[in-house]
């Protein structure tokens, strides 16, 4: 399944337009939304890092900046995704995902926005769901 999301602009009229052509629905939108190779990267580091290595905060910094950067031109150059808005989308996506996962907590100890990974799963919640409405390709 390719990853890019399909409007129906994409597609131009709809007469002669086999199932595999027709837009993006709401589900297969929700899933290309996901960056999920890049946060299945993240959790994997954050794991290797919290219980290995000493430093957490700047390791745990490194990884998810570097992965951050990583996410749009994954997303370009493995993924061929070409819509920006794809591309900004799924890249908050990371950022969000990664504030569920208590990396903020990890990341920004001091603020207390983060002690805990409940604001981040209930924005994770709420934004995985509603832009697949928004964001239509």
């Amino acid at each position: 399944m390719p990853r890019e999301i399909k409007s129906q602009q994409d597609i131009g009229t709809v007469t002669a337009v086999a199932a595999a052509n027709a837009p993006s629905d709401y589900k297969d939108r929700l899933v290309k939304l996901i960056p999920s190779e890049i946060v299945t990267a993240y959790i994997t580091l954050q794991g290797l890092i919290s219980g290995h290595l000493a430093n957490q905060r700047l390791y745990l910094s490194i990884a998810f900046t570097c992965l951050l950067i990583l996410t749009p031109i994954y997303l370009k150059n493995v993924s061929a995704v070409t819509k920006f808005g794809q591309i900004v989308f799924t890249t908050l996506a990371f950022v969000i995902w990664v504030m569920a996962s208590g990396g903020f907590k990890i990341l920004f100890p001091n603020t207390a926005i983060f002690d805990d990974n409940f604001l981040g799963s209930m924005i994770l919640v709420i934004y995985t769901l509603a832009i697949p409405f928004v964001y239509k390709g």
